[in-house]
């Protein structure tokens, strides 16, 4: 057996900046593309003060639905996925998984995601904490109980079994009954 390096603080500090940077950069040019026919229309509708606060109500309600799923897609899908890392926890040479260093699902990667604000709403408690655990698990590691590790220290058998081309979505395998 060998010995499971976990990824420190500031590794993954980094890997969230590298996602950060990412993830805004993509929405700001989708939201380029997707708000000039918006503000257009918009203008175009200017029939009466009624017409235009409710395009605005619902042109606001889509961007926030947008905005809110993509960002769980991006960081829940990502880990999920058979990457089983962001980009930039890729960049990083990190890997999120179960504690037997499985990949995880998508239901524990979203109780992940959700758990990133409630370490953050803690007054960035919930990450300092990665200080003080033996893995150096976050507050959101501990409630869905992941890992995030060095890719190195993975088993060779997940790492090369991995495909080249990304799974976004996790494989469904059927149980036997």
């Amino acid at each position: 057996m060998h010995e499971v390096v976990y990824a420190g603080f500031w590794r993954r500090l980094a890997a969230v900046c590298i996602d950060h940077v990412l993830f805004g950069m993509t929405l700001a040019a989708v939201g380029f593309v997707l708000m000039f026919p918006a503000l257009l229309m918009g203008f175009m509708s200017m029939i009466s003060t009624a017409t235009i606060t409710i395009f605005t109500i619902v042109l606001w309600l889509g961007v926030l639905t947008l905005v809110v799923g993509s960002h769980w897609l991006y960081y829940a899908g990502f880990e999920a996925s058979s990457l089983q890392a962001t980009p930039g926890k890729l960049a990083l040479g990190l890997r999120v998984c179960d504690e037997q260093l499985q990949r995880l699902t998508l239901r524990r990667s979203t109780i992940r995601y959700v758990g990133h604000f409630l370490s953050a709403l803690l007054l960035y408690f919930g990450y300092l904490i990665s200080f003080f655990t033996a893995r150096r698990q976050t507050l959101h590691d501990l409630i869905s109980d992941s890992l995030v590790v060095r890719e190195e220290s993975l088993p060779k058998v997940l790492t090369e079994s991995q495909s080249s081309v990304p799974q976004l979505v996790p494989e469904v395998k059927p149980e036997l009954a």
